[in-house]
C-alpha cells in the first residue's frame, strides 16, 4: 500500500505543476503573444519554487504543527502566515536567481524592490490557496482508500473466521454420524467412510476458493445427504430435488450446507415417529432459493426460532457476501422450515 501511495502523491504534485504552468503561461501569452518559450522557461523556473516550498509546508511542517505537541489554534494560523511570507521572499530571491543564471527573464521591470516583492507577494495567497486545495482533496481521497482497505481487510478476515468454523463443526457431525453407524449398523461403516473420504477431498481442494461453481456445491450435498441416508435407512423420508439453470455459476463454498447440517442435526434426530427431510435448490436468472423443511418438535402456542451456532455463522456470511438476500427461518406445528434467497448479483 505504502508504495501505491507514493505513486499517487508523485502524480499530485505532477498534476499541481501542471497545473500552475498552464495558467501562468495563459496569462503571460494574453499579455505577450508570441512569447511561449521565454514565458515556459520562467514560469518552470518559478514553479520549481512555488511547488518545494508548498510541498515542505504541507508534507513537513503542517504535520508538525497539528501533530498535538504545539497549541493548534495558535500554531496553524501563526505557520500559515509564516509561509506566506518566507513563500514571498523566497519567491523573489528565486527570480533574481533565475536572472542571474539566465533561467528567468522578466517581462515586467520593477521600479524599486518593493514592487519587485509586491509582484512576488500578489502571486504567494493563490498559489497556496490551490495547492492547499489539490492537497486537501487527495487527503481526504486517500483516508477514504485506506479506511475501505482496513473495513476490506477486516471483512475478509471475518469470512475466514466464519469459513474456518464451518469444516469443524461441519467433520464433527459427520463423524459423530459415523459413530452412530459403527454402533447400530457396523457393515455400513466402510461406505459411510468412503463418503467422508469424498467430503474430506471436497474440504480440502475446493473450499479455499472464493467462489465455486453451483455444481460442485450440489455434489457435496448430495454426499452429504447419501451419507445421512446410509444413517437413517428408512426411517426417515429424505428427498433433494435442484433445478440448476447454469451449472456454471458461483458461489461462496459450504454456503447451502449448514441449513442441510440443521435439518438433521436439529430436526429428525431429536424426534421419534414419521421424519423428513425435503431440500430444495432452483436457480434461475442468478436468483438462488434453497428451501429446506424437516420434521421437528412440534411448535408451541408462541414460537421462537433460536438460531445456532450454523444458522447464526451462516447469516453472519450472507450479510459479509450479499446486499440482496433473505433468510427465513419457521417453526410451524411439527415442521422446521428454513428458506434462502440469493440474488447472486448482488455480491459485495
Amino acid at each position: 500500500m505504502a508504495r501505491h501511495f507514493k505513486k499517487d502523491r508523485f502524480i499530485l504534485y505532477l498534476t499541481i505543476t501542471g497545473v500552475f504552468l498552464v495558467h501562468w503561461i495563459h496569462n503571460d501569452l494574453a499579455a505577450h503573444p508570441g512569447k511561449f518559450a521565454v514565458s515556459l522557461l520562467n514560469n518552470s523556473w518559478q514553479v520549481i519554487y512555488v511547488i518545494g516550498i508548498n510541498l515542505l509546508y504541507f508534507e513537513y511542517a503542517l504535520p508538525f504543527v497539528t501533530s498535538g505537541k504545539l497549541n493548534r489554534t495558535i500554531a496553524t494560523p501563526l505557520s500559515i502566515i509564516i509561509h506566506l511570507v518566507v513563500l514571498a521572499l523566497g519567491l523573489y530571491a528565486w527570480r533574481n536567481l533565475g536572472t542571474l543564471l539566465g533561467f528567468y527573464n522578466s517581462f515586467r521591470s520593477f521600479s524599486d524592490i518593493g514592487d519587485a516583492l509586491l509582484s512576488a507577494v500578489s502571486l504567494t495567497p493563490g498559489a497556496f490557496l490551490v495547492f492547499a486545495v489539490f492537497k486537501l482533496f487527495f487527503d481526504y481521497a486517500q483516508l477514504k482508500y485506506e479506511r475501505q482497505q482496513v473495513l476490506t481487510e477486516k471483512k475478509q478476515a471475518e469470512l475466514l473466521f466464519l469459513k474456518s468454523q464451518i469444516n469443524p463443526h461441519f467433520l464433527f457431525n459427520t463423524l459423530n454420524n459415523i459413530y452412530s453407524l459403527s454402533q447400530h449398523q457396523p457393515k455400513l461403516v466402510s461406505e459411510s467412510i468412503l463418503r467422508l473420504s469424498k467430503i474430506l477431498r471436497y474440504l480440502l481442494y475446493e473450499t479455499g476458493n472464493e467462489f465455486i461453481t453451483i455444481d460442485k456445491e450440489i455434489k457435496i450435498l448430495t454426499d452429504y445427504i447419501d451419507l445421512e441416508k446410509l444413517r437413517y435407512s428408512e426411517t426417515v423420508a429424505i428427498n433433494f430435488n435442484y433445478e440448476i439453470e447454469n451449472f456454471a455459476e458461483t458461489i461462496p463454498p459450504l454456503l447451502l450446507i449448514p441449513l442441510v447440517e440443521n435439518a438433521f442435526k436439529h430436526g429428525v434426530s431429536q424426534v421419534r415417529g414419521k421424519r423428513f427431510v425435503d431440500v430444495k435448490c432452483v436457480l434461475r436468472s442468478r436468483e438462488l432459493t434453497f428451501i429446506v423443511n424437516n420434521s421437528s418438535y412440534p411448535a408451541s402456542d408462541n414460537p421462537e426460532v433460536i438460531d445456532n451456532i450454523g444458522l447464526s455463522n451462516l447469516r453472519r456470511r450472507l450479510h459479509l457476501l450479499y446486499r440482496d438476500f433473505e433468510l427465513i427461518t419457521e417453526q410451524k406445528d411439527s415442521v422446521f422450515s428454513a428458506n434462502l434467497s440469493i440474488k447472486l448479483s448482488s455480491h459485495v
